[in-house]
C-alpha cells in the first residue's frame, strides 16, 4: 500500500491510499502518484474554500436577519424569538431557548422559545426560575463560557441531569449572555433526538447570537426602567399637586398610601402609614381612618411607647432615612419616615412578596413622596387648627356659639328626617357674678374652663356636642336622645343618679366618670352632669381647691316641646329660668 497525504497551503485535507493484492514497488509510479495527489489536494482545497464560504455566507445572513429583528422588531420578545429561531436554525435544531437574567429575585426568566415543532401546551414564558434550585446555570453565568451539556457526561450535575430527563434532551448548548461582564441572560439550544457535537464555526456562531441577544435585552431593559421611571416621574408630579392642596389629614394619608403602592405597583393592603398623634407615638391609619384619633394638636417629640416601633422603624427615625428589612413573609420590607425640619411626622412601611424586591431607585422615589408628604401634613395640622379656632372658644374649648347654631340646624334636619329625637341642654352657673366678686375674674376663668371639662368628660366622644353659649351658660345637643325621666326628675331619679356618679373623695381630686350609655335619657344625663358639677372641687390657678359651684339646667326635646330650632333653644331656656327660680341647682323639663 502506498499512503500519499493531500496538503494544500499547508494544511492536511486528507489522504490518497494505493492498494495491491500483489507485492509490489511503488518507486517507478512514486512520482506519478505524487502528482495525482497534488491535483486531489488542490480540488479538495478549493471544495473546502467554497463550503468554508458557503458556510461564512450563511452565517452573515443569519446575523444579518437577527440584526435587522433588532432594528425593526416592536418587543423584547419579538426580538428574542426571532434569535432563537436564527439559531435554531443555523445549527439545525430543533428547540432553542433565550432567557433573561433578573437580578432582583436572582432568576432566569423564559423569554423566548422556537421549537420546530411547537408546544402549544407550553406555559413557561414569563415564569422565573430561581438559580438556587439550578446550579449549573449560575456556573455558566458566572463562568462567562459556552458550556456544552450532554446527556451522558459522567460530571453532569444532578439538577441539570434530571431536568433533561425530564424535558427529553440529549445536548444543550448554552451561550452566556453578558453586557460589559454583567449577566443579562441566557441563550440555550437543545437537541432532543441524539447527542450532538458542534465545531469551533458552530460554537462561535452561537456566541454571536448570544451577544446580539444580550444586546436585546439590555435594551429593553433600559427602556423598560425608563418607561417606569418615566411613569413615577408623572405620578409623582399628580400626586404633588394633589398633597400640595390636601387639607383633610386623613384623606391626606390615604392618599399618601394609595400613592406609594401604586408607585411601586403594590396592592394598597402592602403599603401602611402611621401618623405622629398628639401624645407624641405612632398610630396607623386604620385608627385614624376610624375617627379614633384627634390630629388637631401639634405633636410633641419622640416616639411613644405605645407605639412599640421595631429595629427596622428605630433605624428609619434615627438616620431620618429609608430603613430595609425583611418582612413578615420573608420578603423585603422598607420603611421610609416623613421628615421635616428634622422631625418624623409620620412614615410608612412597606412590605412586598418574596419574589417582588424594591429597588433603591423605588425606594428614592418614595423619599421623595415622603418628604412632601411631611410638608402636607404640616399645612393640614395648621390649617385644621386655624379651623378649630374659628369654632372653639379660646377660653373653654368647646365650641362657641356660631358652630353650635350650625351643628343645631344640621341635627334638627336629620332628627326630622329620620324621625329621631334630639335633645337640648342649657346649663348656667349659678350665682357666678357673686363667684366672680368673691374670688377675681382670674379663678371665675379657671372655673369655666373646669366646668366645661366636666362637660365633655360626660358626653359621648363623636355624638354629642358641647358648646360654649355665652358668659357662664353653656348648651349640649344630644341627637337620637330622647327626654326620659322627666316625670321622675325626684326621688327615683336622683336614686338612679347616686348609682352613676362617684361620691366626691376626701382628697378633693376629680374622679373620672363614664361617658353616658346609648339608652340612656336626656334627663339622666342632665340630673348627672348637675350632680358631678356640684360635687368636684375647683381649683384656683395656683392648684389649691377653692370652692363648688352648682349649676341650672333647661331641657327640651323635639319633637315633643319644639317644632324648630329656634323654638328648642327657646324652651330649653325657659326650662332653664325655671330651675333657677325653683331654687337653682337642678334640672328642670320644659313642656306645654
Amino acid at each position: 500500500m502506498l499512503s500519499l497525504p493531500l496538503v494544500a497551503d499547508g494544511r492536511l485535507l486528507g489522504c490518497v491510499d494505493l492498494h495491491d493484492r500483489r507485492d509490489r514497488d511503488f518507486g517507478e509510479a512514486l512520482d506519478f502518484a505524487r502528482g495525482v495527489s497534488a491535483l486531489l489536494a488542490g480540488a479538495f482545497h478549493k471544495a473546502v474554500i467554497v463550503e468554508e464560504l458557503e458556510q461564512r455566507a450563511a452565517d452573515l445572513r443569519t446575523m444579518f436577519d437577527v440584526g435587522e429583528a433588532l432594528v425593526t422588531a416592536a418587543t423584547l420578545e419579538a426580538t428574542l424569538h426571532a434569535v432563537a429561531r436564527a439559531a435554531a436554525v443555523a445549527l439545525e435544531l430543533p428547540v432553542c431557548v433565550v432567557d433573561e437574567y433578573v437580578e432582583e429575585i436572582d432568576s432566569l426568566v423564559t423569554r423566548a422559545l422556537y421549537e420546530t415543532q411547537p408546544d402549544e401546551d407550553y406555559s413557561g414564558l414569563g415564569v422565573p426560575t430561581r438559580l438556587d434550585e439550578q446550579p449549573g446555570d449560575r456556573a455558566i453565568l458566572e463562568g462567562g463560557v459556552v458550556v456544552i451539556e450532554q446527556i451522558s457526561d459522567r460530571d453532569l450535575n444532578q439538577a441539570t441531569r434530571d431536568s433533561m430527563e425530564r424535558q427529553g434532551e440529549k445536548t444543550c448548548l448554552n451561550v452566556p449572555l453578558r453586557v460589559g461582564g454583567e449577566p443579562v441572560g441566557e441563550l440555550v439550544i437543545i437537541e432532543v433526538q441524539q447527542e450532538r457535537h458542534f465545531t469551533d464555526e458552530e460554537r462561535v456562531l452561537a456566541r454571536a447570537l448570544g451577544e446580539q441577544a444580550a444586546v436585546a435585552i439590555q435594551h429593553a431593559k433600559l427602556y423598560r426602567r425608563q418607561q417606569e421611571q418615566n411613569r413615577r416621574l408623572v405620578a409623582l408630579l399628580e400626586t404633588s399637586r394633589a398633597l400640595a392642596a390636601a387639607l383633610d389629614t386623613r384623606a391626606l394619608l390615604t392618599r399618601v398610601r394609595d400613592e406609594v403602592a401604586t408607585l411601586l405597583s403594590l396592592p394598597s393592603e402592602a403599603v401602611d402609614v402611621c401618623l405622629r398623634d398628639g401624645d407624641g407615638g405612632y398610630v396607623s391609619l386604620a385608627a385614624l381612618a376610624a375617627g379614633e384619633e384627634d390630629l388637631g394638636e401639634s405633636p410633641a417629640d419622640g416616639i411613644s411607647s405605645a407605639a412599640a416601633p421595631d429595629e427596622v422603624v428605630r433605624r428609619a427615625f434615627e438616620g431620618l432615612c429609608p430603613a430595609r428589612g425583611d418582612g413578615e413573609a420573608g420578603g423585603a420590607r422598607v420603611v421610609v419616615p416623613f421628615v421635616l425640619k428634622n422631625v418624623v411626622e409620620g412614615y410608612a412601611d412597606i412590605a412586598a412578596d418574596h419574589d417582588r424586591p424594591i429597588g433603591d431607585d423605588e425606594v428614592e422615589l418614595v423619599q421623595i413622596l415622603a418628604g412632601q408628604a411631611a410638608a402636607a401634613i404640616d399645612n393640614a395640622r395648621l390649617y385644621h387648627q386655624i379651623e378649630l379656632q374659628a369654632i372653639k372658644d379660646g377660653l373653654t374649648g368647646l365650641y362657641n356659639h356660631r358652630y353650635f347654631y350650625e351643628r343645631l340646624f344640621q341635627e334638627f334636619a336629620r332628627a326630622q328626617r329620620y324621625g329621631v329625637p334630639l335633645s337640648l341642654l342649657m346649663l348656667d352657673i349659678d350665682d357666678f357674678k357673686q363667684f366672680n366678686d368673691e374670688f377675681g375674674h382670674q379663678v371665675g376663668d379657671q372655673v369655666l374652663a373646669e366646668v366645661a371639662a366636666i362637660l365633655s368628660s360626660q358626653l359621648r366622644i363623636g355624638v354629642d356636642i358641647a358648646a360654649r353659649y355665652g358668659g357662664e351658660e353653656f348648651v349640649v345637643l344630644l341627637p337620637n336622645t330622647p327626654r326620659g325621666g322627666a316625670e321622675v326628675v325626684g326621688g327615683r331619679l336622683k336614686r338612679e343618679v347616686e348609682l352613676i356618679v362617684a361620691a366626691t373623695p376626701e382628697s378633693g381630686e376629680r374622679v373620672a366618670e363614664a361617658p353616658p350609655r346609648q339608652s340612656e335619657g336626656a334627663a339622666l344625663v342632665g340630673e348627672r352632669i348637675r350632680h358631678t358639677i356640684e360635687v368636684a372641687p375647683l381649683s384656683a390657678p395656683d392648684g389649691r381647691v377653692t370652692a363648688h359651684v352648682t349649676v341650672s339646667i333647661g331641657l327640651a326635646t323635639f319633637p315633643e316641646a319644639a317644632g324648630s330650632p329656634d323654638e328648642l333653644v327657646g324652651n330649653a331656656d325657659k326650662a332653664m329660668y325655671l330651675a333657677k327660680r325653683l331654687g337653682k341647682n337642678r334640672l328642670e323639663v320644659f313642656s306645654y
